[in-house]
């Protein structure tokens, strides 16, 4: 899978959604369009932090010999600020924590229903002041994919910015 497949598979699955706002209905339809595409892809997949006693979970991994992951974020129709990166730093945290070796793309999914969609500038600027802190740990860039019905778009996010 690479980014253009991604933002096809996204725009296909928003303008064939009847304009369904709800993240976890988004969810079912992504999975079953990804598992029809790509095959092998693991839901809720399991990453344990050497700080932490609970596992995070990646909304998506799809496997094969270029792995990808991928978390999910929606703005329904009604919404304001969803896709904003404050509102999406722990998905991109754990993201970035995956390591190279084990995964080729790490890819934040942004599905956009309202009306209007947000510009690429606007949207960026809420990602570039975000960093993924302190601790000796990898980090690794996040591509940040953004469709809307009118408009798609997607920037690497740095985690030593």
């Amino acid at each position: 899978m690479n980014i253009a497949e991604l933002r096809e598979l996204a725009l296909d699955l928003l303008r064939r959604s009847d304009r369904l706002s709800r993240e976890m209905k988004i969810d079912a339809y992504l999975l079953a369009e990804l598992e029809a595409r790509f095959g092998t892809v693991t839901r809720q997949h399991p990453l344990r932090f050497a700080s932490s006693e609970r596992d995070s979970r990646i909304d998506f991994r799809l496997g094969g010999s270029n792995p990808v992951l991928l978390e999910l974020a929606v703005r329904p129709a009604d919404g304001a600020c969803q896709l904003y990166g404050s509102q999406n730093k722990p998905e991109l945290f754990k993201l970035t924590r995956w390591p190279q070796t084990q995964v080729k793309l790490r890819a934040l999914l942004l599905m956009d229903f309202a009306t209007k969609p947000l510009e690429s500038e606007r949207l960026r600027s809420t990602y570039i002041s975000i960093n993924a802190g302190r601790g000796r740990f990898e980090r690794n860039p996040v591509r940040v994919v953004y469709v809307h019905d009118k408009l798609q778009y997607h920037f690497i996010w740095q985690p030593w910015a």
